[in-house]
């Protein structure tokens, strides 16, 4: 008996050990995840559970009204119980990290179903105003195009939404349904007069980022779009705009560019 319970002690001991190094080991891997606080709690959880079952192994062998084979039996769960505490905490982690993903999924899928209900609609709106001869208001106008900004975001398919957008935007602007030269009041606090809605378009997407390599490559194609279609690149505050249309395109990380 004294051999048994030695020997059942030295694997509580030595399971409880190895489970600790699981659970640091885990932690130390995942030491710059943005969840560290409950990655913590869940390591110290998991040294909680660890030192219980090391503690009910010890008082097992301290009962004396169980037989030696049910203790040995009840320790050998207890053992293998403990190896798995020191991975509850990468477990659990990990099935947080699946259920965020199908979270995500869910809205990517829902955002990608209200943007191709949105292209549908600027496709009949803007179809219609090419049939009918009727330019689109300014509101709509500038609606319009930042929907085509936002497009820029779905360049996934044949042809990709962002593609479909501009072309959308190249015949509205062939047929001569948007006035890029109408006034447009921007809502940040610099802007304290309306501007010809190209140069609006400039002054927000494209200026604050033309030089860095952060410039979205949808934006500068709808600006090279405005720009081509009778904008006023005369006015003296259009100059920054006329130098940038001649500077060379540096692409960038994904669906970004820069102007140098």
């Amino acid at each position: 008996m004294l051999v048994m319970r030695t020997l059942c002690l030295i694997l509580q001991l030595v399971a409880a050990i190895a489970a600790a190094v699981v659970a640091v080991s885990f932690r130390l891997q995942e030491l710059l995840s943005p969840n560290g606080t409950d990655l913590d709690r869940l390591v110290g959880i998991a040294f909680v559970i660890i030192a219980g079952l090391c503690a009910g192994g010890v008082l097992l062998w301290r009962n004396g009204t169980i037989t030696n084979r049910a203790r040995a039996g009840l320790s050998a769960l207890l053992v293998a119980l403990t190896v798995l505490s020191g991975f509850m905490p990468g477990v659990v982690e990990q099935q947080r990290r699946a259920a965020a993903e199908v979270v995500r999924q869910v809205d990517d899928q829902r955002r990608e179903q209200a943007f191709a209900r949105e292209l549908r609609e600027w496709t009949d709106q803007v179809d219609g105003n090419v049939a009918t001869l009727r330019p689109l208001t300014t509101e709509q106008a500038w609606a319009f195009i930042d929907f085509v900004s936002r497009a820029g975001r779905y360049d996934d398919g044949t042809p990709p939404p962002s593609e479909r957008a501009l072309a959308l935007l190249r015949k509205a602007l062939i047929a001569g349904r948007i006035d890029v030269n109408a006034p447009v009041q921007g809502r940040r606090p610099s802007d304290t007069a309306p501007r010809p809605l190209f140069l609006q378009f400039y002054k927000e997407r494209v200026e604050p980022v033309r030089r860095a390599i952060a410039l979205p490559a949808q934006d500068w194609a709808i600006m090279q779009l405005l720009a081509t279609s009778g904008a006023s690149l005369s006015r003296s505050d259009a100059a920054p705009l006329a130098t940038d249309l001649t500077r060379t395109v540096v692409p960038g990380a994904g669906r970004f560019v820069g102007l140098r």
